[in-house]
């Protein structure tokens, strides 16, 4: 296996391509020349293979598609930058398409698949513009938002780690970045260190002005005081709950209403991140296990945390 096979993170639909040195790509109406940059390119197999292996020379066209189709699958890949750069010099049609996408997924609710190709697009356009707070913003404020997305709990880790990372530039662009500031101290509750989140809480007090805000931040402060260093971070309970969704799907329902009647006896837990998704996956899952009368509890108090939680509407309907 050569250095080139190693690095390719789709090997069943992509073949890299090293450009001779030199060689160049012609864009627009005049045809103005663009050399390539002189790193492994990802070109489709398809396309090579129509044009009669891995010798021949692939054109224009299958170079622009195969790393614009490469980038959108890994935009954190290998040689991302000269990637990026190869579009913006030689195919800005693709840029101004992921732009249109952006945009287009902003106007509209979208699950969450779809946030995460918004995500993803993101992360393109920013490799050409790294010091571009707005979308540092858009990518820690969108990671952290899908983390608690209860259907993509199995996920937690990697997005709050995503969204701290993204957080993190933020502040490197700006330190007094309040929003930065809070966004962190969120997720440092949430992976259990409290002792920065607090740091981040007295610096937010420093910067702020509004009276009503700097009350929400002194009461949060206050609740960190309270519960001091919990013995384990949220961030495990949460990722508790995604592994009794996966087991659940597996109709393995015994494990998964054990795990989660653990969560429910744990006061911390309960304290910090009781929902109504919660409360209707445990009645689910006691439905599963023929215990109505304690799938009715949990169901009732989903509708007591939101009256207009539709899916447990529809569960208790048949309790």
């Amino acid at each position: 296996m050569t250095d080139l096979d190693r690095n390719n993170l789709n090997p069943q639909q992509f073949v890299f391509w090293l450009p001779p040195e030199g060689h160049m790509i012609h864009v627009g109406p005049e045809q103005q020349p663009v050399a390539l940059p002189q790193v492994p390119l990802p070109i489709k197999i398809a396309d090579m293979e129509a044009l009669g292996g891995a010798e021949s020379l692939p054109g224009d066209n299958a170079i622009g598609e195969g790393v614009y189709d490469y980038l959108r699958q890994f935009p954190e890949c290998l040689n991302n930058q000269e990637y990026a750069e190869l579009l913006r010099d030689g195919y800005s049609h693709f840029l101004a398409d992921l732009a249109a996408n952006v945009v287009m997924l902003d106007k509209k609710e979208v699950d969450p698949a779809y946030v995460f190709r918004k995500l993803t697009y993101l992360k393109i356009l920013r490799l050409l513009e790294p010091d571009n707070a707005g979308l540092v913003w858009q990518l820690a404020h969108g990671f952290y938002a899908l983390a608690l997305t209860f259907t993509e709990l199995p996920q937690v880790r990697r997005n709050l780690l995503d969204a701290m990372r993204f957080g993190q530039n933020l502040l490197k662009l700006n330190p007094e970045d309040s929003a930065a500031l809070s966004l962190l101290a969120d997720i440092d509750i949430l992976i259990g260190d409290y002792p920065t989140a607090m740091n981040r809480l007295r610096k937010l007090l420093d910067l702020l002005t509004d009276e009503s805000t700097i009350a929400k931040i002194k009461a949060r402060l206050e609740r960190c005081v309270e519960i001091g260093f919990p013995d384990h971070p949220l961030m495990d309970d949460l990722e508790c709950i995604g592994h009794a969704m996966q087991l659940y799907s597996a109709e393995d329902y015994a494990l998964a209403t054990e795990l989660l009647e653990r969560l429910e006896e744990d006061a911390y837990f309960m304290s910090e991140l009781k929902s109504a998704d919660f409360l209707c996956l445990l009645g689910m899952c006691r439905l599963k296990m023929e215990d109505r009368s304690g799938a009715f509890d949990a169901l009732s108090q989903a509708l007591e945390m939101d009256p207009e939680h539709d899916q447990t509407r529809v569960v208790l309907e048949s309790v």
